[in-house]
C-alpha cells in the first residue's frame, strides 16, 4: 500500500484543465519532486491533495483510505501537512505563535498553550529559527518565512509533508540549506 495515491485526478476551471487525469503515488520515506513550467498544475495538485480545492474527478487516498472530499483540517489531522508557494504566515504575530498554530489546531490532539509553545520551540530549533522566536513573523526574510512555514507544518506531526515551491526565490546558499533541511526532515521520519 502506498502512503499517498491519486487515480485519474483532474481539476477544471471552466473549460481549462489545470490538472488532467493524473495518476501518482508516494511511498513512505521518499523525497519526490514535482517539476514543470509555471502554470503546469503543480500547486493545483498540492491544493487537491490538501483539499484546498476539490477535484473535478478522480480519487486521492492516504494510507489506503480515500480522502477525496474531506475538509483540509481533517486531512491535516490524518498526517498530511503542507507549505505554500506564497508563504502564508501571520505577519503581526510572533514566530513562536505562528508555529504554535500547527500544534494547537493541526493534530486533533488537545494540548495546552505551554505544551504547544514547547513543541513550537522544538520545531523552531530544528529549522534554526529559535533565536528569532519572539520577532513578528513579518520581519523575517523570505528564506526564514519559508522555514517558519516548514516548522508550523512539522508541528502538526505529519507523516507526509508537501513542500510547495520551497526553494523559489531563494539564493543558491539558501537553496543548499533548504535541501539539507529536507534531508533532515526525512531522517526524522
Amino acid at each position: 500500500m502506498h502512503l499517498l495515491e491519486g487515480e485519474g485526478v483532474s481539476r477544471h476551471f471552466g473549460g481549462l484543465a489545470a490538472v488532467s487525469e493524473v495518476d501518482f503515488y508516494v511511498d513512505q520515506g521518499e523525497i519526490l519532486g514535482l517539476i514543470g513550467p509555471n502554470g503546469a498544475g503543480k500547486t493545483t495538485l498540492f491544493n487537491l491533495i490538501s483539499a484546498a480545492l476539490k477535484p473535478t474527478r478522480g480519487k486521492i487516498s492516504y494510507k489506503g483510505t480515500e480522502i477525496t472530499g474531506l475538509p483540509p483540517h481533517k486531512i491535516c489531522r490524518l498526517g498530511v501537512a503542507r507549505t505554500f508557494q506564497t508563504v502564508k504566515i501571520f505577519p503581526d504575530v510572533s514566530v513562536a505563535r505562528n508555529v504554535m498554530v500547527g500544534s494547537l489546531f493541526g493534530t486533533g490532539v488537545r494540548i495546552g498553550e505551554k505544551d504547544a509553545l514547547k513543541r513550537a520551540e522544538e520545531e523552531l530549533s530544528f529549522v534554526n529559527l529559535d533565536h528569532l522566536k519572539d520577532l513578528p513573523a513579518g520581519d523575517l526574510t523570505l528564506a526564514n518565512q519559508k522555514r517558519l512555514e516548514v516548522a508550523r507544518a512539522l508541528a502538526t506531526n505529519p507523516e507526509l509533508l508537501l513542500l510547495d515551491e520551497l526553494m523559489a526565490g531563494l539564493t543558491h546558499p539558501e537553496i543548499v540549506e533548504a535541501m539539507e533541511d529536507v534531508r533532515q526532515i526525512r531522517a526524522r521520519g
